[in-house]
Formats: structure tokens, sequence, C-alpha cells
């Protein structure tokens, strides 16, 4: 493998939740009838755009998707700065950086909300390149923010690393497999059955078997 995809929030940023939050609060602005955290949980990993609907139905996303997503993004304002890196984010950039493959930060973020955890991971030292939802017209489960991000290195030989089946689904879609992390609070096994070639708990325990895991995506695993 010679280039690392990575998502963000839910992968190397403790964000899913807040997000859930900041979702859930958005809802209850616009919608009468309660929709469950679970249920936007659920969605989480999917863009903005496909979110409403797929948590709370098309007559809301028809009626006040624009409105939900405007107070989502209020909302999330608000609490941005208490996510925090997990164990061992930036290390484990940097330790893909020195093994030699380039490193690709595939954010579907909102610009504003993609520079708190750049700046936390200290991209600028520890990525080759990274994206926000500017550079693609499509969001996840679709593949375009997938491709567009290596449209911004040279590698040919690519695996995605995720915390939502979303992740997997947008990966396979673009031909590369992917390495799957628990920290988004998706199970390993709807990560497997999903098309994850291997999941670790989180970024500490992936850059502990970083070998084994590029084997598994790059085939060469016995």
């Amino acid at each position: 493998m010679d280039t690392v995809v990575f998502d963000i929030d839910g992968t190397l940023l403790d964000s899913n939740y807040h997000h859930t939050i900041a979702w859930q609060r958005a809802f209850a602005a616009y919608v009468d009838a309660h929709v469950p955290t679970r249920d936007i949980h659920r969605c989480l990993g999917m863009g903005g755009d496909r979110l409403v609907a797929a948590a709370a139905g098309d007559d809301v996303e028809a009626a006040h998707g624009d409105d939900i997503r405007a107070r989502w993004e209020q909302e999330y304002d608000e609490i941005i700065e208490e996510t925090t890196l997990f164990e061992a984010a930036r290390e484990l950039l940097a330790a893909i950086g020195a093994a030699g493959p380039e490193v690709v930060l595939a954010s579907s973020s909102i610009p504003k909300h993609a520079e708190h955890p750049l700046r936390l991971l200290h991209a600028g030292e520890h990525a080759d390149a990274w994206t926000t939802s500017e550079d693609a017209g499509e969001s996840k489960p679709d593949p375009e923010l997938i491709e567009e991000a290596l449209k911004k290195v040279r590698g040919s030989r690519a695996v995605m690393v995720g915390d939502a089946v979303w992740d997997v689904e947008a990966a396979s879609r673009a031909d590369l497999p992917t390495i799957g992390l628990l920290t988004g609070g998706y199970s390993r096994q709807e990560l497997l059955e999903a098309g994850a070639v291997a999941v670790y708990d989180d970024p500490a325990d992936l850059l502990a078997h970083l070998d084994e895991a590029l084997a598994a995506a790059d085939g060469t695993a016995p």
C-alpha cells in the first residue's frame, strides 16, 4: 500500500456522540415527533445532506432539511471544542508516514469544523493532503470524496481507515479495502459484514498492529 486514507470524525476524533447530540437538538427544534438518538447515531458517517432523510424520513427532509442542517451547525459549533483526539491518533499518522505511505485525511466536514481536528492532528506535519465537504458534490456512501482525496496525492494502491459502515461502503465503491475502528460506535461484526478487511479497537490498537493491518489490506497477510 502506498497511500492510507483516513476518515476523521469518529475515527481519529472522538466526536460521533457530540454530532449525535447536535443533530438531536436540531431535530427537536423543527420536528414534533422525537427522533431517537440511536437512529441518528446509526446514520453518522453519511453526509448531512443524506442524514436528515435517513434518520427522520423524506417528509422531514422536504419540509425542514435545510433548517435542520443549519441548526445542527450552530449546535455543533457550541461543543466542537469539547471533542478531542483518540489516544495515539497523531502518532498513528506519524508512524504511517515514516513507513512510507502517503497519508490523506478525507474529512467530509464543512471547512470551519474541519479546522479543529486538522489543528489537533498537526495535519501540516503528519498528512500529505486533506479534504473537506467542499471537495466533493456527493457525500458518503458515495465514493466521490475518497476519489477526490486520492487525486491530491500520487498513490495508486490505497486503503481506507474508518469507523462507520458508510466508510466501508464508500471505499468499496472506490475499489479500496477498509480497515475499521470501533471508535465510532459500530460493532466489529457490522464493520466486517460491511466488508472491512480487519477491525481494531482504536488508533492505538491499530498502531500496535500496523504491519499486520497493512498486510491484511494489501492481501499479503498469512
